[in-house]
């Protein structure tokens, strides 16, 4: 006589036979350390996280958010403020380990906050710790985009920049590189000096994986009614593309 356990496997085993995506589907994990680029200025902070073509990382995720702590947050607002025409300006956000899923803002009861590590410079490659487990409320979801992990895919001859900025007429704008296909480049760029409140973004046509600063400066003069952007109107913050083939 079949025990009850043997029945129950014959039973899972069949169905898994006649359904075979369901036996083959897993849920996917966007659970682990997700690191970001931190911008902004004195006006506000945002910060990137940084992609990768496989999980957990396979997301383009841009926040607004600001800290918990007062002082911390007006420190670190400040120090991005002085660097903001420097050359060298990279700062990255370390949380604790997370579900990035629980970010996105279509999702019930998405994450309303975080708990960080501030990095000077890039918390993979050198950077210097500034500040330690600080609280950050999420202020707003800007962009959440899942990435398509499958290589081979068609690339386009011009690619999207969107203009990240607290309001449209702060002094901090930032330009970032809209993701597609693998492989791809992770860029962010400080425009000074000039409004671009009149675009949310701007398209670059280009022959390479990312354009040039020279390329981005062209585009913006030639859709925007600013006076003309010179080359050091536009900072490259971040430019990463050998964790993106």
């Amino acid at each position: 006589m079949f025990k009850p356990h043997f029945i129950l496997a014959i039973i899972t085993l069949l169905v898994s036979l006649f359904n075979p995506a369901q036996a083959t589907e897993q849920p996917s994990s966007h659970y682990g350390i997700h690191g970001m680029t931190l911008f902004g200025g004195e006006d506000g902070l945002f910060a990137s996280h940084l992609p990768m073509y496989h999980q957990p990382h396979n997301v383009q995720m841009i926040m607004q958010f600001h800290f918990v702590d007062i002082q911390v947050d007006n420190a670190v607002k400040k120090r991005l403020q002085q660097q903001a025409i420097q050359p060298q300006q990279l700062w990255t956000i370390v949380p604790q380990p997370f579900d990035l899923m629980t970010l996105k803002p279509t999702i019930d009861n998405a994450l309303p906050q975080l708990t960080i590590d501030v990095v000077e410079g890039h918390f993979e490659r050198g950077g210097v710790s500034q500040f330690f487990e600080q609280a950050i409320m999420i202020d707003k979801i800007m962009l959440f985009s899942t990435l398509d992990m499958q290589q081979g895919q068609p690339k386009s001859s011009i690619t999207d920049y969107l203009n990240i900025a607290a309001s449209p007429t702060s002094p901090n704008q930032f330009l970032i590189k809209r993701l597609e296909s693998r492989p791809e480049a992770d860029h962010l760029l400080r425009v000074t000096s000039h409004d671009l409140s009149d675009i949310s973004q701007i398209t670059v046509a280009t022959s390479s994986m990312h354009p040039s600063v020279t390329e981005i400066i062209a585009a913006l003069n030639e859709q925007t009614n600013q006076p003309q952007l010179q080359q050091g109107d536009v900072i490259e913050v971040y430019l990463e593309t050998g964790e993106l083939q």
